[in-house]
């Protein structure tokens, strides 16, 4: 190992969505695209490993990587079925084989780039970073690649977990315009179940079974799930499937500190980028990894401006999540209240963070009173 840490201007620990985007974020800024720049992760990024869903009204940097994307979603609940226009928002799907090729590209356009790939010992706070095979050092260091969570009173914790199946028919099967968000019709198991179907042709599609709750399941109860739902939702018996991945991402209220030191910034996940109600992330991390390295470029600190005042979104969070974990109701009457009662272009830009308290307010006067009012109010105490 070296004994003298190489100097970079800027050290990106983990290439997955949020070093690889912040990496994008930094070559598009011109006082950045000169800064040496060190890229660090176990793995070589070669292989078609996992599946970024998400929604937007305009185009993603990443638009050239995006596998489908469509206009409408269907929602299923026992008692409510609809395609639902989703206008002006678009529903995307990003290949994340595509994405690393796409920002591996990128990165080849600038020699003072530079991937290693590096098992991460540990981070030092003065950004001195230590791997097996070197020690590397730099005045910000953006850690993606730890993280732990806190185990805190009067924090709420589950997971969302899911395994995913990309199949393959000889026969047309699927409408490629027309996705299931969410069907909530499968069994419940005194939990929140729901499958995806994405197509991407007639012929090929991404089913998903994805469960919010306090604990994965065990492999063979989400390859039974799939089974069944493609015999008795989608009438199918003879498919191949030809790609599986499956997942777990935290779904908590516990805090994720944003920095680990004035030099070591925590990003994605690692740095509260996941929200905590749904376990959705790609948006989130554009918009954090996009922030920083506009605080760069204007020569600030790169968290500047991000503050730590009141969260109203991160109180609606908590008090959903203590909604799922007291199972006063089940979860997804709670979906179908929204779907069925609200504009889904509503409900889609409450999910990205992006409503008013008026429109907030429309989506409290969908749920349940009685199960919602009092799971505010015991979250407000915990202000």
């Amino acid at each position: 190992m070296s004994a003298n840490p190489r100097p970079y201007d800027y050290i990106i620990a983990g290439a997955g969505a949020a070093g690889l985007s912040l990496l994008c974020y930094l070559l598009e800024q011109e006082p950045l695209r000169h800064k040496r720049i060190l890229l660090l992760d176990r793995d070589a990024k070669q292989t078609n490993d996992r599946t970024w869903c998400f929604w937007q009204t305009g185009e993603s940097p990443f638009e050239s990587c995006l596998k489908s994307k469509w206009s409408a979603l269907y929602f299923h609940s026992p008692t409510f079925s609809k395609l639902l226009d989703i206008h002006p928002y678009q529903y995307k799907m990003l290949d994340s084989l595509s994405f690393y090729e796409h920002c591996f590209g990128l990165m080849k356009k600038y020699p003072n780039v530079e991937f290693r790939q590096e098992d991460i010992i540990r981070i030092e706070p003065n950004g001195t970073v230590h791997g097996k095979r070197g020690v590397y050092q730099a005045p910000y260091v953006f850690n993606s690649a730890f993280f732990k969570i806190k185990q805190l009173p009067k924090k709420h914790y589950m997971v969302q977990h899911f395994k995913g199946i990309f199949i393959k028919t000889a026969q047309p099967v699927f409408n490629p315009k027309e996705p299931t968000l969410m069907d909530f019709r499968v069994e419940q198991h005194q939990d929140c179940r729901f499958m995806y179907v994405l197509p991407t042709n007639a012929h090929e599609a991404l089913v998903e079974y994805t469960g919010f709750s306090e604990a994965e399941l065990p492999q063979e109860a989400y390859d039974q799930e799939l089974k069944a739902y493609l015999r008795d939702f989608l009438h199918l018996t003879e498919y191949e499937i030809t790609h599986e991945e499956f997942g777990m991402i935290p779904m908590t209220d516990a805090p994720f500190p944003k920095q680990q030191s004035a030099q070591v910034i925590n990003i994605g996940t690692a740095g509260g980028a996941t929200k905590a109600s749904t376990g959705y992330t790609f948006s989130f991390i554009q918009l954090q990894c996009s922030a920083i390295a506009r605080n760069l470029a204007q020569g600030k600190a790169p968290l500047a401006g991000t503050g730590s005042g009141f969260n109203k979104f991160g109180l609606y969070d908590s008090i959903f999540l203590r909604v799922l974990l007291e199972k006063k109701q089940e979860p997804r009457q709670v979906f179908h209240d929204l779907f069925s009662k609200l504009p889904t272009p509503l409900i889609l830009k409450f999910l990205n963070e992006e409503t008013s308290f008026l429109e907030d307010f429309r989506i409290m006067n969908a749920v349940e009173k009685h199960i919602f009012v009092p799971a505010a109010l015991k979250e407000s105490l915990h202000l």
